[in-house]
């Protein structure tokens, strides 16, 4: 994994994304080296010639930044994050996530976290300072087996260590979701991370796959579920009925649980 430590010059984000305001993310790259990675397209402003997923650049100036454009923009809601982890590992020692979450609370923003790191329960002090309904933790958890987890997202925590989070999380009256995304089909299992969650989240998210990455989606396909090959051709062709199944299986599953399942199909 290539490190750089860089400055930028803005990091409060306006976005498009339902229900938000803003994005924040502390880093460009990530190393959870994700397979499926849809952020794949921010290599191109990065000036990385290497893969995506083999660096990380670390804003270091973001909270410094972030301290001044609290001051200019109006309070709203921010996702942390939407194209990076806020918690991958680097952020043990550089604590910039952290930070911007003391600036994002001091300042009245309502802050949504997504990660796939139970590393955001060292900011419990911090998290615990939001008032009630301003702030709200999410873990993507796309596998119910952690050695589907191992293949597509190495650098992940497991599996259980991310439902344990979600348990303390929750025992701290922490509001906390679940989002699925990508559903891989034939190999997410929807209901059984549903059943490993309930009652620790108030809203079970499901997104359909992103095809940026077809190459790499399918050279594991090909190696590790030979069985979906042909599947997986079908899909990174024409998403259709991709998603037609998806939305079937998420009516199914509204019927038979109380959690609200929210589904995004891009």
């Amino acid at each position: 994994m290539i490190i750089n430590e860089v400055e930028c010059k803005s990091v409060l984000s306006n976005t498009k994304l339902y229900g938000l305001d803003y994005s924040v993310n502390p880093y460009t790259g990530c190393g959870h080296s994700c397979a499926y990675c849809y952020a794949v397209f921010m290599k191109k402003f990065s000036g990385h010639e290497e893969e995506w997923g083999s660096f990380v650049d670390v804003k270091v100036n973001a909270p410094e930044v972030l301290r001044e454009e609290v001051q200019k923009k109006e309070s709203g809601s921010v996702l942390l994050s939407s194209v990076t982890d806020p918690y991958q590992s680097l952020e043990k020692e550089y604590e910039i996530t952290r930070e911007i979450l003391q600036i994002l609370e001091e300042n009245g923003f309502n802050v949504s976290i997504l990660t796939k790191n139970d590393l955001v329960l060292r900011d419990m002090d911090i998290l615990k300072k939001f008032d009630h309904g301003s702030l709200s933790v999410g873990f993507t958890i796309n596998f119910a087996d952690d050695e589907d987890r191992k293949i597509w997202e190495p650098g992940t925590s497991k599996i259980d260590k991310r439902i344990e989070a979600l348990r303390k999380l929750k025992e701290e009256k922490i509001p906390t979701y679940v989002h699925v995304g990508p559903w891989m089909e034939g190999i997410t299992e929807l209901e059984e991370i549903l059943k490993k969650v309930e009652g620790l989240v108030y809203e079970f998210q499901v997104e359909n796959l992103n095809t940026r990455r077809t190459e790499k989606i399918m050279d594991i396909i090909r190696e590790k579920y030979p069985g979906l090959e042909k599947k997986y051709r079908e899909i990174t062709r024409d998403t259709t009925e991709h998603n037609r199944r998806l939305r079937k299986e998420v009516r199914e599953m509204r019927k038979r649980y109380d959690v609200p399942v929210t589904l995004y199909i891009d």
